[in-house]
């Protein structure tokens, strides 16, 4: 019974652990005084990775509510410019997959028990990632006050959703220096 129990826990943890979910990472300059702007553009440029137009549309959606929820006006002529970007990057992992049977005897040792060890199978798989990155920009002085970055985000055969997307906007807004106006 102890057996199953355990063999149950490890099973958890070891799926638990093999979903690697998206990190949050923001940087400031902590002489900026973020409440003294009043108004905000997101620019509409993403070089770094082909995005349909769906979700340009929800990046830009979900950054304008979370800036409106810190008290901040969409406007032409900004005091921020924001600025986002997807960067992707190739990855590669690879997995073992050994071959450790209990024997009775062999070649070598021809009589007693033994353990084999040997490595069975080496399997590749590569995958991309993709990190959300935000700049936010003072107009004025050309200066990056605040980036946040979701790495992570985005990974081959995930599907980008509005709701996703909101969701990550939001924790990587949640990091903001200004706290969101109630």
């Amino acid at each position: 019974m102890k057996l199953k129990n355990i063999l149950f826990i490890t099973l958890i943890i070891g799926s638990l652990s093999a979903c690697k979910t998206t990190e949050i990472y923001s940087d400031f300059d902590p002489n900026a005084k973020f409440d003294s702007y009043s108004n905000f553009m997101v620019l509409q440029h993403m070089k770094s990775m082909p995005v349909n137009d769906n979700t340009k549309g929800w990046l830009h959606s979900a950054i304008n509510k979370q800036m409106t929820r810190r008290g901040y006006n969409e406007n032409k002529s900004p005091d921020l410019l924001v600025k986002v970007m997807i960067k992707t990057q190739t990855k590669e992992t690879t997995s073992l997959q050994r071959n450790d049977n209990f024997y009775y005897g062999s070649t070598y040792y021809p009589y007693g028990w033994g353990l084999n060890t040997g490595v069975n199978k080496v399997s590749y798989d590569t995958h991309t990632e993709g990190t959300i990155i935000i700049d936010i920009i003072d107009r004025e002085k050309k200066e990056l006050i605040w980036q946040g970055r979701a790495s992570g985000a985005a990974k081959n055969g995930k599907k980008l959703t509005e709701e996703s997307v909101d969701r990550i906007i939001n924790k990587i807004f949640n990091t903001y220096p200004l706290a969101p106006s109630k």
